[in-house]
């Protein structure tokens, strides 16, 4: 079993809120639909205590593979972003994230 981790920012002057939303609502079943190969797909959302300074992401998110395969076939597709399904991640994830 292989796992990788993400850190991923918001956009400036997005709300947690849309960005959870549209992670959720949006990036999150677009994944899902390109890569069902994934076998544990996780995202966890990052609060700041009271009185601290605003983390560096928002989202620390796992995805888990069977095999180091797996892993780096995604990491080709989603690494080229001239491919189809690179071009709609990229279109997507510039409306949330702070590439």
């Amino acid at each position: 079993m292989i796992k990788t981790i993400a850190l991923i920012k918001r956009k400036p002057g997005m709300s947690m809120e849309d960005f959870v939303k549209h992670y959720e609502e949006v990036h999150a079943p677009l994944t899902l639909k390109h890569f069902p190969s994934f076998k544990k797909y996780v995202r966890n959302y990052v609060v700041a205590m009271p009185d601290t300074d605003e983390p560096d992401f928002d989202c620390i998110t796992e995805f888990w593979f069977d095999d180091l395969e797996g892993a780096l076939k995604v990491q080709e597709i989603l690494g080229d972003y001239k491919t189809e399904v690179g071009k709609i991640f990229l279109a997507d994830e510039e409306k949330f994230q702070d590439r």
